[in-house]
């Protein structure tokens, strides 16, 4: 009767349970795949500022409406001045979270740059739920735009909601954030105002 060699059991071992090699590739894509999971959480909760490398918004090609059945380029809002441009929709949980705390932001700005804080849904549906669901949060300081056409996240190179750009007057974004920004924050108060304040 032949005894089995500590080889034979390493190799019955190995192929009910696949290669060495393959266990190992096994191993390593879960651990990418948890890393992955866990930096994705990080970003959302801690969002930094992202470099622009000089892009610029495609603001002539942005339509978006106001509500009583007129539309405007988003360039026409902008009028040439540095912008606070936040990119929102209704079934963005974040963005939920997030939209009280912009409106005490806007609250606080001075009446002559308030409108230097642009926000614009992407959604598709009626303009009227957009403004439905502004008034559920008493978002009172945030005017209910639209964007047309489904282009915002091509004209404005986004990857997710919520999303925040500092547009300069130039139209070159200045800095970009994807995910929540702490808008209670003194420290981001005092940069945001001081951005749409510039000249």
């Amino acid at each position: 009767m032949r005894t089995s060699s500590p080889g034979d059991i390493v190799g019955a071992f190995w192929r009910t349970r696949g290669s060495p090699m393959r266990g190992l590739t096994d191993m390593l894509r879960a651990i990418a795949f948890r890393a992955g999971l866990a930096l994705s959480a990080l970003a959302a909760m801690h969002p930094a500022a992202m470099p622009a490398q000089a892009e610029t918004v495609r603001a002539a090609a942005v339509t978006v409406d106001d509500g009583s059945g007129r539309s405007h380029t988003l360039a026409s809002l902008m009028h040439g001045r540095p912008t606070i441009l936040h990119v929102w929709a209704t079934w963005c949980v974040p963005c939920r979270d997030e939209l009280p705390a912009i409106d005490r932001f806007a609250a606080g700005l001075a009446a002559g740059v308030r409108d230097r804080l642009i926000a614009v849904s992407v959604d598709t549906r009626p303009h009227a739920d957009i403004a439905a669901f502004l008034a559920e949060l008493d978002a009172a300081n945030l005017h209910p735009w639209q964007v047309m056409g489904g282009n915002a996240g091509t004209a404005f190179r986004l990857f997710g909601y919520p999303a925040t750009l500092l547009v300069a007057a130039d139209g070159t974004v200045a800095e970009r954030f994807t995910g929540l920004v702490d808008w209670d924050d003194p420290a981001v108060a005092m940069r945001f105002e001081a951005f749409v304040k510039e000249e």
